[in-house]
C-alpha cells in the first residue's frame, strides 16, 4: 500500500457517492467492514442498522473525522450539525456568524486523541467548518476558482436548470468548451495528479493505469455524460467543483439528508475504528457487506486480483463486495465462489455522480 500518500488528511468531504453503497446495503447486517475516508461514505451505511461497522484507514488522521462526524450526528440537532460540518453557515466565506463551532464541539463526546487532534487545527476549522478541509477539496477549489475567476466560466446558468433536456439545451449553448477542453488537458494531466494528489502514487499513471484514455481525457468525457444524464444540481461534487458551494441543498451529500442523520442518531450499531491495513484485518471476521472503496487501485496487483480469496472463510452466501476504481482496474480477480455482478456494475456506473470510478460489485455464491 502507498503508505506516504495516505499519511495525512486526504479527504474531508466524499468524492465518492455512498448511494451506491446504501441502497446495495441490506438493513439488519450483521458486520459491515468499510474504508474510513472521510466518513461522509461509510458513516450514513448506520442508518442502516447493521450490528456491526468496522471502519480502517491507514491516516489515523481519517478515523479522526470519522469519529468527529459520527459523534456530531449522534449529538447535535440536524442543523447543529450541518453548520458544524461547514453546510451550512460560512460555507462560501465572509464574516462567521450565528452558531459557534467550537462551542458545538465541546459538546462532542470524543476520544482523548481525537479531542487533541482537533483542537490543534481549531483555526482551520473554526470559520468554515469541515468538509472542505482536506487537500482533495483544497486542490478542486483552486480548479474551480481557476474555471470562474481566471478563465472567467459562468456556469451558474446549466446548474439552474430545473429539468434534464433544459440543462443539456443550456450545456450546449453555455459551455465554455474551449476554454474548459485546453484547460482540463492541463488541470487532469497525469504530471498534475501525480505530483499535487497523489504524491507520486497516481493509479492513472502511464506505467501503471489500465484504462486506455489519458486522465485528461477520461474526465472530459465522463464528465460530459454526466452533464447529459444526471440534474447537475443534484449533485454535490460538481456544484463543489464547478460553482465552489453547494449552491443547491437538493445536491447535499447523503450524509447531509435530515433522514440519514436522524436514522445514525437512533442507531445501535457498534462502530470500531481500525487503524491498519486491509489486507491484515478483513481475514479477521467474516462480513456481510465490504466496502472497499478506491483502494484496489494502490494494491499490488497480485493482492487486488486475489482480495475476495483473502477474506475470512466463513463468509456466507450473499455477502457482497464493492470495489471502485480510477484509471487502474484490478485485471484477473479470482471469482472462485463468487460471481461479479454486471448489471450492478452498470448501473452504479450510471448512477455514480463522481464520473470517475469503474464499480466491480461482487457476491458469494459458495458456502
Amino acid at each position: 500500500m502507498a503508505k506516504e500518500y495516505f499519511s495525512d488528511l486526504n479527504y474531508t468531504l466524499s468524492n465518492e457517492d455512498t448511494r451506491i453503497e446504501f441502497e446495495l446495503l441490506p438493513e439488519g447486517a450483521n458486520r459491515v467492514f468499510s474504508i474510513a475516508g472521510s466518513g461522509a461514505r461509510c458513516l450514513p451505511l448506520i442508518a442502516k442498522n447493521p450490528k456491526n461497522l468496522d471502519v480502517i484507514d491507514m491516516s489515523v488522521s481519517q478515523l479522526y473525522l470519522c469519529e468527529l462526524r459520527l459523534q456530531a450526528m449522534k449529538t447535535l440537532s440536524y442543523e447543529e450539525y450541518l453548520f458544524l460540518m461547514g453546510y451550512r453557515g460560512a460555507l462560501q466565506g465572509g464574516h462567521d456568524e450565528g452558531d459557534s463551532r467550537e462551542e458545538l464541539f465541546k459538546r462532542l463526546t470524543l476520544s482523548a486523541a481525537a479531542t487533541s487532534y482537533w483542537q490543534e487545527r481549531m483555526e482551520g476549522w473554526k470559520p468554515r467548518g469541515f468538509i472542505l478541509l482536506g487537500r482533495w477539496e483544497s486542490h478542486f477549489q483552486k480548479l474551480g476558482y481557476l474555471f470562474r475567476d481566471v478563465l472567467q466560466c459562468d456556469f451558474s446558468k446549466v446548474f439552474a436548470a430545473q429539468t434534464l433536456s433544459e440543462q443539456i439545451e443550456l450545456y450546449e449553448k453555455h459551455w465554455p468548451k474551449i476554454r474548459w477542453n485546453s484547460f482540463i488537458r492541463v488541470a487532469a494531466s497525469e504530471f498534475v495528479f501525480n505530483k499535487y494528489l497523489y504524491k507520486g502514487h497516481f493509479s492513472g499513471r502511464a506505467d501503471h493505469k489500465t484504462e486506455q484514455r489519458a486522465p485528461w481525457q477520461f474526465i472530459m468525457e465522463e464528465f460530459d455524460r454526466i452533464f447529459r444524464t444526471q440534474l447537475v444540481r443534484k449533485n454535490y461534487f460538481m456544484q463543489i467543483l464547478f460553482l465552489g458551494r453547494i449552491a443547491y441543498e437538493e445536491g447535499l451529500p447523503l450524509e447531509a439528508h435530515e433522514h440519514i442523520v436522524a436514522a445514525v442518531k437512533k442507531s445501535k450499531t457498534e462502530v470500531r475504528y481500525l487503524h491498519g491495513n486491509l489486507l491484515e484485518e478483513l481475514p479477521k471476521h467474516a462480513y456481510d457487506f465490504i466496502s472497499l472503496s478506491d483502494t484496489i487501485s494502490y494494491l499490488e496487483q497480485r493482492d487486488a486480483n486475489q482480495i475476495l480469496q483473502r477474506l475470512n472463510t466463513d463468509s456466507k452466501a450473499g455477502t457482497q463486495m464493492v470495489i471502485r476504481s480510477f484509471m487502474r482496474a484490478p485485471t484477473a480477480i479470482d471469482l472462485k465462489g463468487w460471481e461479479e455482478l454486471g448489471d450492478k456494475n452498470v448501473w452504479a456506473q450510471n448512477k455514480d455522480g463522481t464520473g470517475v470510478y469503474q464499480f466491480h460489485i461482487f457476491r458469494k455464491v459458495g458456502g
